[in-house]
């Protein structure tokens, strides 16, 4: 009933609604907070085996999601791919890492814990390990900054808690050094990248050739602002070249666009100026049929060809944040129209801190603040907080969202289960995925943390004791 609670909110925030019509469609997708509780609160108690069978049921199911989106991303199946995102064929690519998350914690526990229930076969448990490896190096492919984070964190939080359960003194002291290691190798691979991208090419803008090796004069711009890998974007740029090479090489016009929409010109002279190459006739010359067809579909920068590495992920947040910090429009960048919703809904939670917005409301307040303030996201980019918490503050204000976690959190204090495995797993990837995530905001993130959340909570007949 407590957890319950939590659609109550909801409902009572229809008294502070003005569009009963968005109001009453937020509670049609927030059944799953209402109904599982009670549903499974109400059921007969699952033992162990039942609960394991459940698990491993949805393992198998993420790893089977896994490898058709892997096929897809090596080109076994033939299916257009413009985004890293893309190769999430079901469902958001954010919400599929948290369920793979779950899997793999799930795997390791039933392939390396006591389980209250002993699986026999020491071959399936060897697959329940191997399976749960595969999940990891998946979790890379699929480049959800979101979905890694949140496995570093919940790993360390596990490998200390559990590593004290050793008891030799050797082993024990010697996985909590390699646990207290990894942030700091994460942290410097991260400083070194940042440094990386702000490299520099050492140059003297009066000492730029002026002409090409055909006599065509240059354009030198001056504008040093703009950079790809260290080189400068606006040096060395022949027009007068680049139209005709171009358009001997490819059937996509060099003024028109790529087949994501953006100016084919300004893409092509990107990639060129990422490689280090003058933009002009030599430099399309030393292009590949490998680079003509990244530049058709919209890629300026030849990293990003590097499918199996998380740099170019990197690399391109931190190339969001120096272009937002420039005052470039933020629309169509995932982080930094992320900077853009945490404004708007500041700006919005200040103006109705105490009672919130209410239920339907939500959507109606973010249109109204996108178009009374300068906020330059498209209208297509123009979303909500994208931030579980926010949205509680924002909704229901300061009382409601005291309400709301006070309903998520309590029951794990009266069932006890601050020392369960499975449980404490799930919970900490429910928590922080909605520091980055609207995790109940949709039908799908409901409906899997519920789901979980009161399966693991309260369904179980033997308490784990491990």
């Amino acid at each position: 009933m407590i957890i319950s609670f939590l659609y109550i909110i909801h409902l009572f925030g229809l008294l502070n609604t003005v569009d009963f019509q968005f109001g009453i469609h937020d509670l049609k997708i927030k059944l799953p907070v209402l109904l599982l509780p009670l549903i499974i609160g109400s059921s007969s108690l699952l033992d162990e085996e039942k609960i394991r069978n459940i698990l491993l049921f949805f393992a198998a199911s993420v790893i089977s999601a896994s490898i058709c989106s892997t096929s897809v991303f090596l080109g076994f199946i033939n299916y257009p791919i413009y985004d890293f995102r893309d190769i999430s064929l079901f469902i958001s690519h954010i919400r599929f890492s948290l369920m793979v998350n779950l899997a793999i914690f799930s795997l390791f526990y039933y392939g390396f814990g006591e389980d209250p229930v002993p699986l026999k076969n020491r071959n399936f448990k060897l697959v329940l390990v191997f399976s749960a490896i595969w999940l990891c190096a998946f979790l890379l492919v699929l480049k959800s900054l979101t979905g890694i984070f949140i496995f570093l964190v919940v790993g360390l939080i596990m490998g200390w808690k559990y590593s004290g359960k050793i008891g030799l003194i050797a082993p024990r002291f010697f996985i909590r050094v390699i646990i207290i290691t990894i942030p700091l190798i994460i942290a410097s691979y991260i400083t070194h990248t940042i440094s990386r991208y702000y490299y520099r090419e050492n140059i003297s803008i009066t000492a730029l050739d002026s002409l090409t090796i055909d006599k065509n004069p240059y354009n030198n711009y001056n504008q040093l602002t703009w950079v790809e890998n260290g080189n400068y974007v606006w040096i060395y740029v022949c027009e007068e070249e680049l139209r005709p090479e171009w358009n001997s090489k490819s059937n996509l016009n060099y003024d028109g666009k790529d087949k994501m929409g953006q100016d084919l010109r300004f893409t092509l002279i990107r990639y060129l100026t990422s490689k280090g190459l003058r933009k002009d006739r030599s430099g399309i010359k030393e292009l590949t049929k490998t680079d003509i067809t990244a530049i058709e579909n919209g890629v300026a920068n030849y990293i990003f060809l590097d499918k199996f590495s998380l740099y170019p992920r990197l690399y391109q947040i931190i190339w969001e944040v120096d272009a937002y910090k420039k005052g470039n429009n933020p629309s169509g960048h995932s982080f930094t129209q992320r900077l853009a919703y945490f404004d708007a809904s500041m700006f919005l939670i200040r103006n109705n801190f105490l009672f919130g917005v209410g239920t339907g409301d939500v959507q109606k307040e973010f249109n109204t603040y996108y178009s009374m303030s300068d906020n330059p996201l498209k209208k297509e980019n123009q979303r909500r907080a994208h931030n579980q918490y926010l949205t509680f503050l924002l909704t229901f204000g300061i009382i409601g969202f005291i309400g709301s976690i006070i309903a998520l959190i309590l029951p794990v204090f009266i069932e006890k289960r601050w020392n369960d495995y499975l449980f404490v797993c799930f919970f900490i990837i429910g928590l922080l995925s909605m520091l980055n995530e609207d995790t109940l905001e949709t039908q799908t993130g409901a409906s899997f943390f519920m789901f979980f959340y009161c399966l693991l909570l309260f369904a179980r007949r033997e308490k784990d004791k491990n």
